[in-house]
């Protein structure tokens, strides 16, 4: 038997214990750390300068990274989306994204969808008042609310919607890029863990000061 192997394999799995925050070890999120931190390729980002190492107080740490990169890939996406709603009457990636909501739920009140597209009221009010000027979506009394609105899309906006899928899906597909499947699920994992921790602090402390949501 190979000791040394083993040896490695103890040790890594020392390193995995200590660096989870204390959750319950698990094989799979073992597996995951391991794809993780193995096999890193070092990227030259031409987009940071060296001039702000001479100020520690700006020294970019992995925190400022992530945040960085994912501000980056949204950009992206939007860029694309941009491209792949050409000649459509669908505006934008938020309108494609309210309507692709209303296509799961039968009838959600503007502040639900709003809120499941993870944006502001007053923001997420105008993008409402274009689909229904466009007629993409309809309203209706709130049976038990009669201060609120039931939004459903309509068979226009499904018709709309549909003719647009396709193009979304190239999108989708461009903002996998040159990930194999394993990373992609890994990554996957990963922001679905992220955005479980976000959407609990939006639903339920997205009024607090920024300093005591840390």
């Amino acid at each position: 038997m190979k000791y040394a192997f083993l040896k490695e394999l103890i040790d890594l799995a020392e390193q995995y214990e200590s660096s989870d925050g204390g959750s319950a070890p698990t094989t799979e999120g073992f597996a995951r750390w391991v794809l993780g931190s193995k096999g890193k390729e070092e990227f030259v980002d031409e987009r940071v300068g060296d001039a702000h190492k001479q100020y520690p107080a700006v020294t970019e740490q992995i925190e400022t990274t992530i945040a960085r990169m994912v501000i980056y890939l949204y950009r992206y996406a939007k860029l694309y989306s941009k491209k792949a709603l050409e000649g459509s009457i669908i505006q934008s990636p938020d309108e494609f994204g309210y309507l692709a909501t209303l296509l799961s739920f039968d009838k959600l009140s503007k502040s639900e969808l709003i809120a499941k597209n993870i944006q502001e009221k007053p923001t997420g009010m105008e993008i409402i008042k274009r689909l229904l000027a466009q007629g993409l979506v309809a309203q209706e009394d709130d049976p038990n609310d009669r201060r609120s609105k039931l939004l459903h899309i309509t068979d226009r906006g499904k018709g709309v919607l549909f003719q647009a899928f396709g193009k979304m899906s190239k999108v989708s597909d461009l903002i996998g890029g040159n990930l194999s499947m394993q990373e992609k699920e890994h990554l996957v994992y990963l922001l679905r863990k992220l955005d479980h921790f976000h959407y609990d602090l939006y639903k339920n402390d997205k009024e607090k000061t920024l300093s005591s949501l840390g």
